[in-house]
């Protein structure tokens, strides 16, 4: 397996913005912003996937994502922001698992549109009972 980029990052081995670095979480600028002050929220501990599963490092992630949302707010007096993850074969050459923390203001150029469709009302019942089921 390749060395991971993250952890490389985590251990101090590549130089990065540091924002954030404490409790097994790390956030640093992103090498290729999409605006000022995006950001790369990341567990210090190699994991694939933050969502569905009981990890510790998971609470940590998105509780440095919030508070790091309140610094950048203050600093760069932003208007709103974007938040996203991925995981799995989806989040591209990095494996390890990583939030994004994207500042906003009003008529910026950041585009994160989806292609949406009508919610059809049967489906969503039956999906919503089978969650609701899993308890």
């Amino acid at each position: 397996m390749a060395a991971c980029e993250f952890c490389s990052i985590a251990a101090g081995e590549r130089d990065v913005h540091v924002l954030f670095d404490r409790e097994g979480v790390l956030a640093f600028l992103d090498e290729n912003p999409a605006r000022e002050g995006h950001a790369v929220v990341m567990p210090k501990s190699h994991r694939e996937e933050l969502l569905g599963v009981s990890e510790a490092a998971t609470p940590g992630v998105f509780e440095a994502v919030d508070g790091l949302a309140g610094d950048l707010r203050a600093v760069l007096g932003t208007e709103g922001f974007s938040v996203f993850y991925t995981s799995g074969s989806l989040v591209g050459s990095v494996d390890h698992a990583h939030v994004h923390l994207v500042p906003r203001a009003d008529n910026d150029d950041v585009s994160l549109s989806l292609d949406r469709t009508a919610l059809d009302h049967a489906d969503a019942a039956d999906l919503a009972a089978a969650v609701r089921d899993r308890d």
